[in-house]
């Protein structure tokens, strides 16, 4: 089965040959969501498909932050780590505490690495425990005691992360003084 998933005048397209019609519809809907899907090549450079077919301003938009985010090669450090931490204080978060730095680090490193949130938040903790020399369960219990101070406490935490990084991608989109 092979579908076009962008095509517009320009002459650029995107054909994804699979055969189970619902990978096609996740990717399209992933595309619809986030208006941009970056796909890693085999030396590590990273190519963008930005959905056109809504609005060519929020493609515009998107193209623009892009290359502002890319900018010498990579996401540039200092305004993705100023995106992330006014998201975070816009949530109410202390940054003093441990669970803070650490719910910091997980949004830092699945933003990064362009992959969904698991569906076990043990792998997250996991891999940031192992920076903070701590047990999962103190990491565990940090997170929610953050989480606990901030303005979605009554929200569960695979939820937190999941709003916390599609703000920081509206805020590298937008900038600092975005939605």
């Amino acid at each position: 089965m092979e579908d076009k998933i962008l095509d517009y005048k320009g002459g650029i397209e995107m054909a994804v040959v699979c055969s189970d019609l619902s990978l096609l519809e996740n990717i399209n809907a992933l595309l619809k969501e986030n208006g941009v899907i970056g796909i890693k090549s085999d030396d590590g450079v990273i190519h963008y498909i930005i959905d056109g077919r809504q609005s060519r301003s929020e493609a515009s938009a998107t193209v623009s932050a892009l290359m502002r985010r890319n900018a010498g090669g990579g996401v540039d450090a200092d305004f993705f780590d100023a995106c992330v931490k006014s998201v975070f204080r816009e949530f109410g978060f202390d940054m003093s505490l441990i669970g803070t730095s650490v719910l910091m680090d997980a949004v830092k490193n699945i933003y990064l690495s362009g992959s969904r949130l698991p569906v076990s938040l043990k792998t997250v903790y996991v891999s940031v425990a192992n920076s903070y020399k701590m047990t999962f369960s103190q990491i565990e219990r940090d997170v929610r005691y953050a989480i606990k101070n901030s303005t979605l406490t009554e929200m569960r935490t695979r939820s937190v992360l999941q709003n916390l990084i599609t703000r920081v991608g509206r805020r590298l989109k937008f900038g600092l003084e975005g939605p």
